[in-house]
Parts: structure tokens; sequence; C-alpha cells
């Protein structure tokens, strides 16, 4: 079943953003989503971490014989490696596409939430988005 998940981003592996070119290869397609929770920023990056908001991002759909080493690059952007002092562990979500719901891998903060830490506004329609433009929101 793993193999036919896409994964959930919401910040700087976006279409757009610093760390897309990062993506070890190009997806079958891309679609925008969203998945519940609470988005704060970092400053030079997004961290989401379990709560009760829409939280908008992009499912990127991969081909199968490229999960595998599609999410141990992911694992590395992100410092997951499996231990207890990971900043970001890969979970599993659901995600809502227009209205269909689709299980999707996502890495969730997984630290203390530091000093700096904001929480990202929500948009008129009670969804948080990371900016299209790093500090555009500051």
């Amino acid at each position: 079943m793993n193999e036919q998940l896409p994964i959930f981003v919401y910040g700087t592996l976006k279409r757009g953003q610093p760390r897309q070119s990062q993506w070890p290869h190009p997806p079958l397609r891309i679609v925008p989503a969203t998945t519940v929770g609470r988005l704060f920023d970092f400053g030079d990056y997004p961290g989401l971490v379990t709560g009760d908001q829409q939280v908008a991002g992009e499912l990127w759909y991969v081909a199968a014989d490229h999960l595998e080493q599609t999410l141990l690059t992911l694992d590395q952007i992100e410092d997951f490696r499996g231990q207890d002092d990971d900043l970001y562990k890969r979970i599993i979500v659901e995600c809502d596409v227009g209205g269909l719901f689709q299980w999707a891998f996502t890495y969730l903060y997984h630290q203390a939430l530091p000093l700096q830490a904001i929480e990202v506004q929500a948009d008129p329609a009670g969804v948080q988005r990371w900016p299209v433009q790093l500090g555009s929101h500051r």
C-alpha cells in the first residue's frame, strides 16, 4: 500500500520554494490539498504540528519505483532518522483533495517549538498557508 501514497508538502519543498529542486525525481503530478494541523513559521522554513487548523500544501505523486529514494532524500532534508531527537518525524496523514480524502506521507515537526516560532495566520477561508515568498507574511 505505501508505494502508492503521495507526499504532502507544505513549505520549502513546494513548487516555487527554495527546496523544490532537491526532489530526486520529477513527480507524476502535483495536486493542491489540505491536512489538519497547525503551521508555524521558524524564519526560513515552516513546521507542521498537531492541531485543528486546515493547512494548505501540495500532494506530490511520484512513481512507485522512485518512492523509496524520494523518501530517503526527503528524510535527509527534514532531518528524520527515526530517532527521538529528530527535527521532523515522517508520518502518514489524511489530506483533503477537493472533498476527496487521500492518505499521504508528510513531515511533522518533532521538537519543542522554538522561541522565534510564529503561528501562520489563517487566510479568510480559515486555511494556514506557507507564503509563496519566504517572509512575505511577516
